[in-house]
């Protein structure tokens, strides 16, 4: 090999370390080795030792130094300057936001949530944990319970907030009940049950009801007809959005059940509480068991603020 030539463990070898840049602007800002070994906390043999380093590795000097007048850069310094406050800078950043995540001030989180609430409890507790960690990521996934759990098993989501889920405790993910959302009744304004200030299963049996049916999904379905019991319960599936499945009701199509805090005004549709001990859904968060995500937990927090408690119940 010439003595050209440089391997990469060669320039390696050679390249300045951050305390030499930083020494090196130290100087050229305040254009004092005293005034810069000051304000690094070293002594000004230090400092000059330092930047003499610097210059043997760049081959060349990189301030003009005359008795009784402030240092000044040279071509080469001044060539320099721009990169090195670059890198400094770069280097500054990210350690801050290292910090940063690691007090849960700073990151990214995949939220998924069940079709219906939006709203509640859910949504006042994201919201405080937007307000106090505004620099965290966050995107939000709304699907069927069954697809909230096949993405949170394949490390897609970092927590999911869902109604109507059968108990999976004892698998890879922990899984608590936060609140109990009540169901109501979605009526036209012109229906024989809109004078009514509550409703019972009995009022509903036999009448049509529609549920939204996500890519099949049938959880709603089965909670209904579980709480209806022996009652004639006659009910049609859609797979449609809330939105849309609200404009149906309106069309005349049937009653519709959902959560109460996806029940959003209308005009021309009205909302009624079902009066029964079991027409109450918990809502449950679940996470990875094996996962120490810190802002998870922060947003887990905060929603339970919201939710009062595992045993909290929310409705009209």
């Amino acid at each position: 090999m010439s003595a050209g030539r440089r391997t990469s463990r060669d320039s390696a070898a050679r390249r300045p370390d951050f305390k030499q840049l930083e020494a090196f602007l130290a100087v050229a800002e305040s254009r004092s080795f005293a005034i810069a070994a000051r304000q690094l906390g070293v002594s000004q043999p230090a400092i000059s030792q330092t930047i003499a380093k610097l210059e043997d590795l760049y081959g060349a000097d990189l301030f003009e130094r005359k008795r009784g007048a402030p240092v000044a850069l040279t071509p080469v310094g001044r060539a320099i300057i721009p990169k090195a406050k670059l890198l400094l800078f770069m280097v500054d950043t990210q350690m801050t936001r290292a910090i940063e995540t690691a007090q849960s001030l700073r990151g990214a989180l995949t939220i998924g949530f069940h079709p219906g609430l939006a709203c509640g409890p859910l949504q006042s507790g994201i919201a405080d944990f937007r307000q106090n960690c505004p620099d965290v990521d966050l995107r939000f996934v709304e699907a069927s319970p069954g697809e909230l759990h096949r993405q949170l098993s394949e490390r897609i989501l970092d927590v999911m907030f869902v109604a109507l889920l059968p108990d999976l405790n004892g698998g890879l993910n922990v899984q608590e009940r936060l609140w109990d959302e009540r169901l109501v009744v979605a009526i036209r304004d012109d229906h024989g049950l809109a004078s009514k200030d509550s409703i019972a299963w009995t009022d509903l049996a036999g009448l049509p009801i529609i549920l939204r049916a996500e890519q099949g999904d049938m959880s709603a379905y089965r909670a209904i007809a579980a709480r209806m019991a022996d009652l004639p319960f006659h009910c049609t599936l859609h797979d449609v959005s809330r939105g849309a499945l609200i404009e149906l009701v309106r069309l005349g199509l049937g009653l519709s059940i959902m959560f109460s805090c996806a029940a959003v005004p209308r005009d021309g549709v009205m909302y009624r509480p079902i009066a029964e001990e079991n027409a109450w859904a918990p809502v449950e968060a679940l996470w990875p068991k094996d996962d120490r995500n810190p802002l998870r937990h922060r947003l887990l927090n905060s929603i339970r603020r919201h939710a009062s408690g595992p045993q909290s119940k929310h409705g009209l």
